[in-house]
């Protein structure tokens, strides 16, 4: 988990040379010809495509004369935006989409997100996951394998609950509670799961429910679920990532996180306690599937 996430890496890197380029007044174009190298090069990696050539980026800072500090905070994020994680290996095969999210989780010192309709995938049981797995097949590629794809979330979950892992907050609306997303026995499993997780990590995980007919400041209207990650990079990088039915958007330029803090700060202040959240869960999973002996 401490090692950062290569594409927030090459994203931070992208937007710094652009910025150097525009200081400076020189194009693309005229960098490309100095040095040798195609313009659409220069291009992707502005634009944080895929891993970037060290050569290049070590070229850009000797035509633009960087100085020592900052051609060192450059230099290493290329180094890390380079960088393989265990999720390259089976992205296939666990999902393309999964993969994302673990490369995003990666280095992070907090991790926030708000989850409107079902619970979010750091807290999913494999029996959970599983069933959500089977009934959206449609969301996968051909080289996906169900068994993967859970065992690669119970990674995630692991890396995220290390001792030395972010501190993880969740806000999940009423409604990915009493939603019945699974069998109901699965779902009231995975109810006392979440319960399991925030007794077991109390310093490190918080859970809030936000209850349906709660008001919010300004009456805002969360439109879709995502997920807040600000990491352990000497450049404090920060993004977002919101969950599409068909993609996931990803944003690391400020002005499209700030609006996204801003609404998960009423959202954790709309939200019942942590303590009101979990009586809230328990009595939801005994209506579900009641203990022996329980009673509501």
């Amino acid at each position: 988990m401490n090692r950062p996430s290569p594409y927030v890496r090459r994203q931070w890197l992208g937007r710094e040379v652009r910025r150097l380029r525009e200081e400076h007044g020189v194009t693309s174009e005229s960098i490309a010809r100095a040095l040798g190298f195609p313009r659409q090069q220069i291009s992707a990696l502005e634009n944080g495509h895929l891993g970037p050539d060290i050569d290049l980026v070590s070229g850009i800072c000797d035509y633009l004369a960087v100085g020592v500090n900052r051609r060192a905070a450059i230099m290493d994020a290329a180094a890390d935006g380079w960088a393989r994680g265990w999720w390259v290996a089976d992205a296939e095969r666990m999902g393309t989409r999964q993969a994302i999210y673990a490369d995003l989780e990666s280095g992070t010192k907090t991790l926030t997100e708000f989850a409107i309709s079902l619970i979010p995938g750091l807290l999913q049981t494999p029996a959970y996951a599983a069933a959500r797995l089977r009934s959206e097949p449609a969301r996968h590629g051909d080289g996906f394998d169900p068994a993967t794809a859970v065992a690669a979330r119970a990674r995630r979950q692991s890396l995220v609950l290390a001792a030395d892992g972010p501190r993880y907050e969740a806000v999940i609306d009423e409604s990915a509670i009493r939603r019945r997303a699974a069998d109901p026995v699965i779902v009231a499993e995975q109810l006392r799961h979440v319960i399991a997780v925030c007794t077991n990590h109390p310093s490190s995980v918080v859970v809030q429910v936000l209850p349906s007919d709660t008001s919010i400041t300004g009456h805002s209207a969360p439109r879709s679920a995502y997920s807040i990650y600000r990491y352990r990079d000497p450049q404090g990088s920060r993004a977002v990532a919101v969950d599409t039915l068909t993609r996931d958007i990803i944003h690391t330029d400020p002005d499209e996180l700030n609006p996204y803090v801003g609404l998960h700060s009423r959202l954790k202040a709309a939200a019942l306690s942590s303590e009101s959240s979990i009586r809230l869960l328990r009595t939801a999973a005994e209506s579900l599937a009641p203990t022996e002996g329980a009673s509501i």
